[in-house]
């Protein structure tokens, strides 16, 4: 094989324009985004937000109280009317106690109302935290949150009879990447799966080989 004549920078160069050229032909729409207003989420080794959660019961939690005791597993999913997050969480469901007995705590986070979350978790079995995000502010600290498109509020609406907007528990037609972090004790991120086509999302095995010590 003809070993390379280019220096190390240059083959960083263009292997870095082949990402961004690779990145720019991806079609979002097909994913209800606007190229210009795509997230792009907390990267590995950022610092967990600040933010306050709204439990079912109405009482409040910070993420800190919890990544505190233990390692936190915060997942997000966009509703009850998706197919793909449903089969996605029955699945997980199935072997998500081996993620709790590592110590970890499970976090599934959605732009949906409580009443909503409710038939998520009657549909998948699903027995760990669902957090209904009531303003939006968990997704936009995360970096997963998009305004959906009008052309993909009208798929929605047409092939699963459902409005965004008004399963929504602030009422918009906002949506999270279906991305997955672990957060450690000291509130460091140490993992994430982080993909715009919500057909691709973290399994229980990946979690389990990236939880901390």
């Amino acid at each position: 094989m003809k070993k390379s004549n280019l220096s190390p920078v240059v083959l960083v160069m263009l292997l870095f324009v082949v990402a961004c050229s690779q990145a720019q032909s991806l079609d979002y729409s097909k994913y209800g985004m606007e190229a210009a207003d795509v997230p792009v989420g907390l990267q590995k080794g950022d610092k967990a937000p600040e933010i306050m959660m709204t439990l079912d019961d109405g009482t409040d939690v910070s993420l800190a109280e919890l990544y505190k005791k233990q390692p936190v597993v915060v997942l997000f999913y966009r509703g009850y009317w998706c197919p793909v997050c449903n089969r996605y969480l029955a699945d997980f469901a199935k072997d998500a106690e081996k993620i709790e007995a590592k110590g970890a705590k499970i976090v599934a986070v959605t732009p949906q109302t409580y009443e909503n979350a409710a038939m998520t978790a009657e549909k998948t079995g699903v027995g760990f935290t669902i957090v209904s995000d009531k303003d939006g502010s968990i997704m936009k600290a995360f970096d997963v949150d998009f305004k959906v498109t009008e052309d993909y509020q009208q798929k929605i609406l047409k092939g699963l009879n459902t409005s965004i907007a008004e399963t929504s528990a602030f009422e918009e037609a906002v949506l999270p990447v279906p991305a997955t972090f672990i957060i450690d004790k000291n509130g460091v991120v140490v993992y994430r799966q982080f993909d715009p086509d919500y057909r691709n999302r973290a399994s229980v095995k990946d979690i389990l080989a990236n939880l901390p010590e």
